[in-house]
């Protein structure tokens, strides 16, 4: 059971901190269901059951993507579950850049884009951006994780096949990975890292730190201590600084658990935290119930702004937050990893001037 911190932040329309580089465009990420071709370790929703295992109806997509763009949204992902197993995903790709949306995503497993038929016809359909969930730098790592054999060729193929084709002009918005880093990556982040970008030739990278939810309820083995996690992760961040000059980007780190000489700094922190990077991100999920929190439930849909998802309903604040000058830039620690490792650790931060000390720091 959750504990009860005492600890509330202030509400905000929008609670990503400033930053004048990041696209200003609002997203929102329709999610076409729970179904699903891999099986990983810590995937929040499970094996879906009965009604889960059901696709949004074609028609209930078409009123989706015009009511979100008719709200002045220009920015669309798709989730799931997988999107590339939806029925109707490359009519809806179609549909919203019929309609004018100007960046289309899926998050996806690529499992399906390894296929250059149907990647072909995604793309001719308008999508500008893949983003591929992929969490190991070797066959045994990945195939563990996803708990599909031959799941780590599957996507190697595919992304190279999308930097193929992003050569061509497609993929405007780019190619990234999206890494759940947990207990049994996160002791290989520099290697994943080598990897990704030497080996793949991909020059976007993000480390999400996982949620300890669903399958990982519970697992001190699969949620790793901020504290163990956070050396090797700078590590990375002074590679890239000084190395490959790329997109590379973490979520998920309470910013009291980062180096003060780092959190001191805010461009770094713009460039490389993703708290300050990501777009304001509204969703958009099937629900049979009332809702809770920030969500918002009409016609079976529920809706909310993923920021404020996480930081009021998802994640909690220990009472040291209180006391922390970055609590209204900090989300907080989610509730899942609170249950495993408890309040304690936690320190308030005051904000140091911004320095020349990237070096000094590490």
């Amino acid at each position: 059971m959750t504990m009860d911190l005492e600890y509330t932040p202030q509400s905000a329309e929008d609670s990503r901190p400033f930053n004048p580089i990041r696209d200003t465009r609002k997203n929102v990420e329709i999610n076409i269901g729970k179904v699903c071709n891999n099986k990983c370790v810590f995937c929040l929703d499970g094996f879906p059951k009965g009604d889960e295992n059901t696709f949004m109806p074609w028609e209930e997509m078409q009123v989706e993507l015009k009511r979100w763009y008719n709200d002045g949204v220009l920015s669309l992902g798709f989730l799931g579950g997988e999107p590339t197993t939806y029925p109707h995903i490359i009519e809806s790709v179609k549909l919203a850049k019929d309609l004018g949306y100007s960046r289309i995503v899926i998050a996806t497993n690529a499992n399906r884009l390894r296929h250059k038929k149907f990647t072909d016809k995604i793309l001719e359909a308008g999508l500008s951006r893949v983003t591929i969930s992929m969490h190991g730098h070797t066959p045994e790592l990945e195939d563990k994780l996803t708990r599909v054999p031959g799941n780590f060729e599957k996507k190697c193929k595919a992304i190279r096949y999308l930097l193929e084709k992003r050569k061509e002009g497609y993929l405007k918005d780019g190619v990234s990975v999206n890494v759940v880093l947990n207990g049994w990556n996160a002791p290989h982040q520099l290697k994943m890292q080598k990897f990704f970008f030497d080996e793949l030739g991909l020059d976007d990278l993000r480390y999400n730190f996982i949620r300890p939810e669903g399958f990982a309820e519970g697992s001190t083995d699969l949620t790793p201590n901020y504290d163990d996690i956070s050396p090797q992760l700078m590590k990375c961040v002074v590679l890239n600084e000084f190395h490959y000059q790329k997109t590379f980007t973490f979520g998920g780190v309470p910013m009291c658990k980062l180096p003060k000489d780092f959190v001191s700094r805010e461009s770094m922190l713009r460039k490389y935290m993703g708290e300050y990077r990501d777009l304001s991100t509204y969703c958009s999920i099937k629900s049979d119930g009332i809702g809770f929190g920030v969500e918002a439930v009409d016609e079976g849909r529920g809706r909310f702004n993923w920021q404020e998802r996480k930081r009021f309903d998802l994640k909690a604040h220990p009472p040291s937050c209180e006391q922390c000058a970055v609590a209204s830039i900090c989300e907080g620690v989610w509730k899942g990893y609170l249950d495993i490792y408890g309040p304690m650790g936690f320190e308030p931060l005051q904000r140091l001037p911004e320095g020349d000390a990237v070096q000094a720091a590490f």
